[in-house]
C-alpha cells in the first residue's frame, strides 16, 4: 500500500479505494462484526440493493455468493457499469465528458454505492484488526444503555408492559398474534412511544409525514493507536457530511424520502438541493422505466407539496453536527466511521430549540449523496488503510 502512491500515481483516495477492492475476496471469509463473515453481511445487506438499468433490477448480493463472483464483479461488472453509466450521463448531459466520469467511476468513484462499499470495507477491517468492543454499539439495545449512562440523548425506552400483545383485528388462527417481550425484562424487543416531527421540521414537509431525521457521518481517528499508527494531530470526531432525509406523504419511515443536503452542516443550518436513491432499490420489473443515473441536487423542492426546500433553515442542523462528533468521541472512539441518525422533536420548552435525540449509529454508514467534506476524508482513509495493511503485513 505504501508504495502504490509512488509506484502508481495514485492519489491517496484512489490508493484507499482500490486497496480496499482489492482484499474483498480474502475479506470475506473473515469474521464481521455484526455477522458471521463479511460475506454474509455483503448477502444481507445487497439483498435490496440492484445496479439500475432501467429495465429489470437483480439484487447485487448475487456479487458476494462466493469469492469468483466478487473478483469477476471487480474486474468485469464494475467496468462495464462504469463505461455504460459514463456514456449514459454524457448523453443525458449530466457530464460533459463520457472518458473522465469512466476514469473517476474506476479510480476516485464519487457515486454513493461505492462509497458505501468503501466505508463497509474499512469498518470491517479496522474491527478485524482491533477487536474493539466499540463495534458492539452497532447492537440497538447495546446503543441505547450506553447513551443513557454516558448522558447521551437517545430516543426513551419503556419500561412497561412487561409484555406486548399486538393482534391483527381480522386474522384468526393465532396467525395474526405477536407477543413482544421487552428487552428490559429478559426480551428482544425495544418499546419506544412514536416520535414526533418538531413543528420547524413538520413546515417543510407534507401532512401525514413520517419522522424526518438527519443522517450526520463522523469520523474518528481513535482506532489509529490500536493499529499502531499515529494519528498525526487530533483524534477528535469532525463530521463529514449531513444530510436531512425529508419523508414522503402516506410513507411509514424516512426510509421513503428526499435526502437533503446540508452543505455545510458544521456551521449552518440552511439546507441544499436534495437527491434520491430509489432506482438503486427498484427490484425486479419495478425498475422498469426508472433512469440508470441521476445527478447529484438535482432536486430542489419537495415532490409531494412543491415547497422549495433549497435555501430553507432546518433548526439545530448544526448543533446536530457537534452532537455526533460528542457522540462518537464519548461512545465509539474506536470506530473510523459513523453514521448517526437526529431526530429533531418538539422542544421542551414553548419557543425553544428542537430537542435533538439520537435514534442509531450505523458504523458501516453511506453519506446519503450529501457534499463530503473530500480533503478530510481522503486523509482519513489513507491513513487508516495504511496502518491496516501494516497490519496485515505482521500477521
Amino acid at each position: 500500500y505504501a508504495d502504490a502512491g509512488d509506484r502508481l500515481g495514485l492519489p491517496k483516495f484512489s490508493r484507499a479505494h482500490l486497496y480496499s477492492l482489492a482484499v474483498v475476496p480474502w475479506l470475506m471469509h473473515q469474521p464481521h462484526y455484526r455477522t458471521g463473515t463479511f460475506q454474509e453481511d455483503m448477502l444481507t445487506n445487497l439483498r435490496n440493493v440492484v445496479l439500475p438499468t432501467g429495465v429489470y433490477g437483480v439484487p447485487l448480493s448475487i456479487c458476494a455468493r462466493s469469492r469468483v463472483h466478487a473478483v469477476f464483479t471487480a474486474l468485469v461488472v464494475i467496468p462495464c457499469a462504469a463505461f455504460i453509466g459514463a456514456w449514459w450521463r454524457k448523453w443525458h448531459g449530466i457530464e460533459g465528458s463520457a472518458a473522465a466520469c469512466f476514469e473517476r467511476s474506476l479510480l476516485a468513484p464519487t457515486d454513493w454505492f461505492q462509497l458505501w462499499r468503501l466505508n463497509c470495507r474499512l469498518a470491517s477491517m479496522t474491527a478485524l484488526a482491533t477487536k474493539s468492543a466499540d463495534f458492539e454499539l452497532e447492537d440497538k439495545w447495546t446503543f441505547i444503555r450506553t447513551c443513557m449512562e454516558k448522558d447521551i440523548p437517545v430516543t426513551p425506552v419503556m419500561d412497561f408492559p412487561v409484555t406486548l400483545i399486538a393482534k391483527d383485528v381480522l386474522e384468526e388462527g393465532g396467525m395474526g398474534i405477536h407477543v413482544l417481550k421487552n428487552v428490559l425484562h429478559g426480551g428482544r424487543w425495544i418499546l419506544q412511544e412514536k416520535l414526533d416531527n418538531c413543528d420547524a421540521v413538520k413546515r417543510l414537509l407534507p401532512e401525514n409525514c413520517p419522522l424526518s431525521t438527519m443522517r450526520v457521518l463522523t469520523g474518528s481517528k481513535g482506532a489509529l493507536a490500536s493499529l499502531g499508527a499515529d494519528a498525526g494531530g487530533s483524534s477528535k470526531a469532525v463530521s463529514l457530511a449531513s444530510v436531512w432525509r425529508a419523508g414522503r406523504k402516506g410513507a411509514s419511515t424516512d426510509h421513503s424520502c428526499v435526502m437533503v443536503n446540508v452543505p455545510n452542516g458544521r456551521a449552518s443550518d440552511v439546507l441544499g438541493t436534495a437527491s434520491t436513491s430509489a432506482h438503486w432499490y427498484a427490484r425486479g420489473w419495478k425498475s422498469f422505466g426508472m433512469p440508470v443515473s441521476t445527478a447529484d441536487g438535482s432536486i430542489s423542492a419537495h415532490p409531494d407539496t412543491g415547497l422549495e426546500l433549497r435555501g430553507q433553515r432546518l433548526p439545530g442542523a448544526a448543533a446536530a453536527a457537534a452532537l455526533c462528533e460528542r457522540a462518537h468521541d464519548t461512545l465509539m472512539p474506536g470506530v473510523p466511521l459513523a453514521g448517526w441518525d437526529v431526530a429533531f422533536c418538539p422542544p421542551k420548552k414553548d419557543g425553544g430549540e428542537p430537542e435533538l435525540v439520537l435514534l442509531e449509529a450505523n458504523l458501516s454508514c453511506n453519506f446519503f449523496r450529501g457534499s463530503i467534506a473530500w480533503e478530510e476524508y481522503s486523509t482519513f482513509l489513507d491513513q487508516h488503510f495504511a496502518a491496516i495493511d501494516e497490519w496485515r503485513r505482521r500477521q
